[in-house]
């Protein structure tokens, strides 16, 4: 029997368009990477909004969204961000944690290297993957803002456009 978990996005993967072709491969509106299938290809069990209780920031130069930032959580102290909760298998899990790398195991990249455990929910543990000591900030494409304020539309629909665009403002430094 497979053991589940819930992976927690707050970057591009909250759309869960995007947050597919980490699961079934390819890549997403033609742009950025081509990722490989994972060998379980099973949609999420169950979505959820989820809110994470550290700050998100955008930082590093990502080639599939021009050079510019992707989101990382701040870990140095308590904050808030908004993610969306897939209920996938730990091997889905492990494969979005390496494609997210480049294709390699998180501890040994430079990017996404720290698994971080937010807690359980309906008895499952809560996980999502982060810098484990900050990257240099860099303000995120438009193309970029546009997909994240796309999934929090998706998951978060009480949300207004105009507090989507002031929350995601708030997370440039």
């Amino acid at each position: 029997m497979a053991e589940y978990v819930w992976y927690v996005s707050y970057g591009s993967n909250m759309l869960k368009d995007r947050f597919m072709h980490y699961i079934e491969g390819g890549s997403f509106e033609g742009g950025g990477g081509c990722h490989r299938v994972c060998a379980d290809t099973s949609a999420p069990r169950e979505v959820r909004a989820y809110d994470i209780p550290y700050d998100m920031y955008f930082g590093q130069r990502s080639g599939s969204w021009g050079g510019k930032g992707v989101s990382f959580l701040d870990l140095s102290r308590p904050g808030f961000a908004k993610g969306v909760a897939y209920l996938i298998t730990r091997q889905q899990f492990e494969h979005v944690a390496k494609e997210e790398n480049g294709g390699i195991e998180p501890e040994y990249s430079g990017w996404y290297n720290k698994v971080v455990k937010l807690g359980t929910m309906s008895g499952h543990d809560v996980v999502t993957i982060t810098n484990d000591e900050g990257v240099y900030s860099n303000d995120p494409s438009e193309a970029y803002l546009d997909v994240l304020a796309r999934g929090l539309e998706e998951n978060y629909p009480e949300m207004s456009r105009d507090e989507i665009d002031s929350y995601l403002a708030g997370c440039v430094r």
